[in-house]
């Protein structure tokens, strides 16, 4: 018989789950690695087949087809026509930056979250006050070592302290030789491909941070959890990363997420010295709304590239991963595989679905009243149960083309200031050029000044 049409969704989300294991593979000890390999194998032969199979099924496309639609707000089979449309997505926009959505997401562990103090920024220089986690003699002194080693980068001006050092060395589980390569590629990604050393004094933060802060990520930092842990949550279900993949190019979407990981690894370290204790964190993953147009190799491709990337921003600071509200195919896949895993990886790394079991998983690790009250707890922020300042908008439809153009339309006159910029200095250093020549008798009225003069010039300009 043909499959279910609800298949195609559940062998897409299979893969994801897969895919995902992998993405995570530095939670699992060494001895489960390769279990985990052969199972892949094997199972992606059989669910690849199955998606063939399923996808050939009579209906399917029309679907999906009419599942985007869905999910995108019905905005495209909108009967006031494109006009309509786009004067209601700008309202939207507009509404979504005047209630400041997602414009405290990196403040909640301070004091005053609504303050007028800028976000945290992240120091760029060493900072040995920062508490560290007990450690075991080896690893103290293989972390001793990883300093040593990489000393070169700290003429740089490449932050090479025991507290940034030590998360890759534990991601690389104690190997110094691993957690060196690995730490030279994070640089090589963080300093010399996207500079975010200068991020705060040479970044369009207008277009990278606070344009499009109501949409991504639509989440942010809650507080503290029941052990005193940092609390990150992120709407992902909502977050529409399938669309901002075909809206926005790839290395502007890094950007994007290079400022909130930064903003975060800021907001733990300062939270880290406030309260005198090293930071461990739980990250919350809501996956209401996750849509079939997200259920793709591209997108789970892409989503899995930008973790990786977010890892050698904030390598092995997370103690718990709570995935709630997921699709059932999602926790039911995860069940069905996680008894490879070691019990500590299993509690590290939980998948529930239903708001019940969701809301009953959040409380074993996070208060009540550091809850969203949309999911049954008591945080609201200025009366919202969707606490929009801090995790962004709450609105389930697409990032409104009006936001996207003003972002575009951003960096299109950021890109012409720094072109005008570097003109000036250029003419500037010319001019200083032309006035040392002139002074040494090679310019206009000098002794070589009718015949070799353009030449020297050229040599010494």
């Amino acid at each position: 018989s043909k499959p279910a049409l609800g298949s195609a969704a559940f062998v897409r989300m299979s893969l994801m789950v897969l895919e995902s294991l992998v993405e995570w593979s530095e939670l699992f000890p060494t001895s489960c690695l390769t279990a985990i390999a052969v199972s892949q194998f094997f199972l992606i032969r059989f669910l690849v087949k199955a998606t063939r199979a399923v996808l050939k099924s009579p209906g399917a496309h029309e679907y999906e087809g009419s599942s985007a639609l869905v999910h995108r707000g019905g905005e495209q089979g909108s009967e006031n026509g494109a006009d309509g449309a786009d004067h209601a997505q700008g309202d939207r926009a507009e509404a979504a930056w005047a209630r400041a959505d997602g414009r405290y997401k990196h403040c909640a562990l301070r004091p005053d979250i609504f303050g007028e103090a800028p976000p945290p920024r992240y120091a760029q220089d060493n900072n040995d006050a920062l508490p560290l986690p007990e450690m075991s003699p080896k690893e103290a002194a293989g972390l001793a070592e990883l300093v040593a080693r990489l000393s070169d980068l700290t003429p740089r001006g490449v932050r090479t302290d025991r507290s940034t050092l030590l998360p890759f060395l534990r991601a690389r589980k104690g190997s110094v030789k691993n957690a060196e390569a690995y730490y030279r590629k994070a640089v090589e990604y963080r300093y010399d491909r996207l500079r975010m050393h200068e991020l705060d004094t040479h970044w369009n933060l207008e277009a990278y941070e606070r344009i499009l802060a109501p949409w991504w990520t639509r989440g942010g930092i809650l507080g503290h959890g029941l052990k005193g842990q940092v609390v990150g949550f992120e709407r992902f279900g909502r977050c529409r990363f399938a669309e901002l993949l075909d809206a926005i190019p790839w290395e502007i979407l890094l950007r994007l997420d290079a400022v909130h990981m930064q903003r975060t690894l800021a907001a733990f370290e300062e939270d880290s010295l406030r309260r005198g204790r090293p930071t461990v964190a739980t990250l919350v993953l809501d996956l209401e709304g996750l849509g079939v147009e997200c259920l793709n190799f591209k997108t789970a491709r892409a989503y899995g590239k930008l973790i990786s990337y977010r890892d050698m921003i904030m390598p092995n600071m997370l103690s718990h991963i709570l995935v709630i509200r997921s699709p059932k195919a999602f926790a039911q896949t995860f069940k069905l595989f996680s008894y490879i895993l070691d019990p500590v990886t299993r509690d590290k790394v939980q998948i529930v679905s239903g708001h019940e079991e969701s809301l009953a998983c959040l409380r074993r690790h996070i208060g009540n009243d550091m809850i969203p009250a949309y999911l049954g707890g008591e945080r609201c922020i200025n009366g919202d149960p969707n606490c929009a300042m801090i995790l962004g908008t709450a609105d389930p439809g697409p990032v409104p083309e009006k936001a996207l153009r003003r972002l575009r339309d951003s960096i299109a006159r950021g890109e012409q200031e720094q072109r005008a910029a570097r003109g000036a200095r250029l003419a500037e250093d010319g001019a200083v050029s032309a006035g040392r020549e002139k002074e040494a008798g090679f310019g206009e009225g000098g002794c070589l000044g009718c015949c070799m003069g353009p030449r020297l010039r050229g040599v010494v300009g």
